[in-house]
């Protein structure tokens, strides 16, 4: 315990600390009172760190949440705040730990049955509550079936939808275990560096050969692991940091086949990775088929070279491609006659192929604009998808929570049956008509809830306006209420922000058309948000300078 307080409260490569909740004495006089009840541990240490940036307030909710699961007081944990950056620059840089004491204040043990899936269960509804981008954990399929058990069947839909397997052999593993990090730390080696520059490593590299050579400038190198087909990273002084597959970010049978390839001299030899790359379903299945099925083909082409002579090459057909074109260039092209002359028909040929361009450029960029608008529709649903499971916003329509439009409705409703009422009275011999305008009339009085057992509602106007009005400013302060609890929650706060964020991303790609910024909000809406941002500020930047090398207005005057 004294080795993660020191580093807690007063690790040297955290940029900032704060103590948010306790202290470093609350944590360790947890050792005397564990040792009292004859405990093997006193403190249970969790660390909540997030990619998206989080706030103290989405922190406290974690810590109350994990309390409430595991059935203890969340005032008795000593929550601490951390600022480091992180290997890759892009996550976020702050995270938290807390500290939960073993012994609770009755004198039992802390619960921990099924804690690591009861924790990513915790994870990954605080992923959906604050509108982060969902994380695929080893226990999602168990954290679904906890959640349907428990009747949060939301939360388990929308993990469900973001899960591409649910096969418990397809689980993530972690690139290295806690103690291989605490043991590569005092050695001075970050994991956390050593695993981005290896993803780095592997998008630069043009052949996965390349890639395993440049390793040995690194210090590092690979070693057959003790399983079957798993491959380990070692530094040049046998301390292993982890598994190779998993620092580089590749599957494991991707990794041991292509590792293999490498040694036995084949050619590894493949397009850099740019960025996310969108894979197909069958090279997901398959990837040993498809790297047979591409090795089929390259021999196949080259026995074809080999023994057929060069054929003269067929041109492609122009793509056909849907869309509106204008009446003046879906005309019939026009056509030759045998009385032009030479430079006649080429001019009309000449003509006609300006007229089939410009249709395809017409086409073609109508095409891409459809696409375009299809995308945004698509990020759109995306969006509302995570969020589907925030309660709807109570009366958004401020006619609603307006009490004169309230008092208006109504008496729109009720005062029609309370005149034909009178007027079926005034009539002789009509009581069956008169009864049931009545029980219209009460119906109506029902249905809106005017509960006035001392008011003549129905034949005196004093106390028929005096109903209208209270109901209203009844109605009217019940939905403010309502809405003042829907927005007091944390999700919905946390729904609020991100809504206001898309809509910022939303509104400037649908103004600047910018596509590459729609495919990057696709895939990491947080990184397209940060990238705005950042476009944002070198536009006002450029702006200013532009202003600023303007000199001074002219300025005119006259004397008078």
């Amino acid at each position: 315990m004294s080795s993660t307080c020191r580093h807690v409260f007063h690790g040297s490569d955290n940029e900032n600390i704060e103590v948010l909740q306790g202290s470093e004495f609350d944590v360790r006089s947890e050792l005397g009172r564990a040792k009292a009840v004859g405990s093997q541990y006193a403190v249970r240490h969790v660390k909540i760190s997030s990619y998206e940036d989080m706030t103290d307030q989405q922190a406290l909710e974690v810590v109350r949440m994990y309390a409430n699961e595991f059935r203890t007081d969340p005032a008795t944990a000593t929550i601490v705040k951390h600022t480091k950056q992180r290997a890759d620059r892009k996550a976020s840089h702050q995270h938290y730990h807390a500290y939960f004491p073993e012994v609770m204040s009755n004198g039992k043990i802390l619960d921990s049955s099924f804690s690591k899936i009861r924790e990513e269960k915790i994870a990954r509804i605080a992923e959906i509550d604050f509108g982060h981008a969902p994380v695929v954990g080893k226990h999602n399929a168990s954290v679904i079936k906890d959640l349907e058990k428990s009747g949060q069947k939301s939360y388990a839909d929308t993990i469900r939808k973001n899960t591409p397997s649910l096969d418990p052999k397809e689980a993530p593993d972690s690139s290295y275990s806690e103690k291989q990090f605490r043991r590569s730390k005092v050695r001075g080696i970050n994991l956390n560096e050593v695993r981005q520059t290896l993803k780095d490593l592997r998008i630069s590299s043009e052949s996965f050969g390349q890639m395993i050579e440049q390793l040995d400038d690194m210090g590092l190198h690979i070693k057959k692991g003790d399983k079957a087909n798993t491959y380990i990273i070692v530094t040049h002084d046998k301390h292993i940091l982890g598994s190779a597959n998993r620092l580089f970010n590749m599957k494991k049978q991707e990794f041991s086949q292509q590792y293999e390839f490498h040694m036995n001299g084949q050619n590894t030899k493949r397009e850099p990775v740019h960025g996310l790359q969108h894979v197909t379903s069958e090279a997901k299945k398959s990837p040993e088929k498809s790297a047979q099925s591409v090795s089929a083909d390259s021999s196949a082409n080259t026995r074809h070279d080999q023994t057929r002579p060069s054929e003269p090459r067929k041109p492609a057909p122009a793509p056909v491609i849907g869309g509106h074109v204008h009446a003046d260039l879906a005309k019939d092209a026009s056509q030759t006659t045998d009385a032009m002359s030479a430079d006649e028909k080429m001019a009309v040929n000449s003509q006609n192929s300006d007229r089939i361009q410009a249709r395809q450029t017409i086409q073609q960029a109508l095409a891409s604009q459809e696409e375009f608008h299809k995308k945004l529709a698509e990020l759109e649903q995306k969006f509302m998808a995570c969020w589907r499971h925030i309660k709807p916003e109570p009366f958004p329509d401020e006619k609603d929570r307006n009490p004169i439009i309230v008092r208006e409705k109504h008496e729109n409703r009720l005062r029609p049956l309370r005149n034909k009422y009178h007027e079926e009275k005034a009539l002789w011999f009509n009581g069956s008509s008169t009864r049931k305008a009545l029980s219209e009339f009460n119906d109506a009085l029902k249905n809106l809830r005017y509960d006035f057992k001392n008011l003549d509602i129905l034949n005196n106007d004093d106390h028929f306006n005096y109903s209208l009005n209270h109901m209203a400013d009844l109605y009217v302060s019940g939905r403010e209420r309502t809405r003042k609890e829907w927005a007091e929650d944390l999700s919905v706060q946390s729904y609020i922000k991100a809504k206001k964020d898309f809509s910022e991303l939303f509104d400037y790609i649908k103004e600047t058309q910018n596509t590459e910024l729609l495919q990057t909000a696709l895939t990491n809406p947080v990184y397209a948000l940060q990238k705005m941002k950042d476009m944002k500020e070198f536009q006002q930047k450029q702006t200013a300078t532009m202003y600023k090398n303007t000199g001074p207005a002219v300025r005119l005057s006259r004397d008078i």
